[in-house]
This record gives C-alpha cells, sequence and structure tokens, in this order.
C-alpha cells in the first residue's frame, strides 16, 4: 500500500542496497527500485548487474528508522548512517539527524 509519493535512496555508490520510503508494500518496493535503475542506469537492472536471471530483493520493513548524520556539518546526509534503534548502532546520546520513519531496505 502506497502512503504516498515513494522515493529510492542508494545507498552507497554503485551498491546493491537501496532504502525505500513512502510504501508498506514489497511489493510496490520492488518496483520502485527497478524503475530506479532503470530511470538513472539507462537499463535493467538484471543487465545493470550482468544477470542471467530475474534479480530477486530481500526486503526488511521498520517503522523506526533514523537518519545519523556524517562529518560534513555543511552537508550531513553525506555520508550519513541509516540506523534502527534495536541494532546497537543508536548508541546512548547518539543524535538522530532524521526520524524516526517508516521504509524498506532493499539488498539484491
Amino acid at each position: 500500500m502506497s502512503t504516498g509519493i515513494i522515493t529510492v535512496q542508494e545507498l552507497g555508490e554503485d551498491t546493491d542496497l537501496w532504502f525505500v520510503t513512502g510504501t508498506t508494500d514489497a511489493h510496490s518496493a520492488d518496483e520502485a527500485v527497478r524503475a530506479w535503475v532503470e530511470s538513472t542506469a539507462g537499463e535493467t537492472i538484471e543487465a545493470f548487474m550482468d544477470a542471467e536471471d530475474l534479480v530477486e530483493f530481500s526486503f526488511t520493513f521498520r517503522k523506526d528508522w533514523y537518519w545519523l548524520p556524517g562529518g560534513d556539518p555543511e552537508n550531513p546526509l553525506d555520508e550519513a548512517a541509516l540506523v534502527y534503534p534495536k541494532d546497537g548502532l543508536l548508541l546512548p546520546g547518539a543524535t538522530p539527524f532524521m526520524g524516526p520513519f517508516s521504509g524498506f531496505l532493499v539488498k539484491s
């Protein structure tokens, strides 16, 4: 189910990891990542990754993701970390830059 505008963010450069917000449906997240790769790379994800078969994704949906700022105060999202409080990376005293919000972590 879409909850508004679906956004896709690639985590890292030329990776196989994306963060998708704006939906609570894995199928919509799958379609959004495929469309994003096709629009940015100009080819299907299978061609982009030199896959012989259909690329399949794994999905992790959580309702309380946070961004921790990177080291550049001018651009806090540069090198920012996407964290989930229960994974141990959101340490006491750490100040989240944005959050909480819902989304899918999508890995191919």
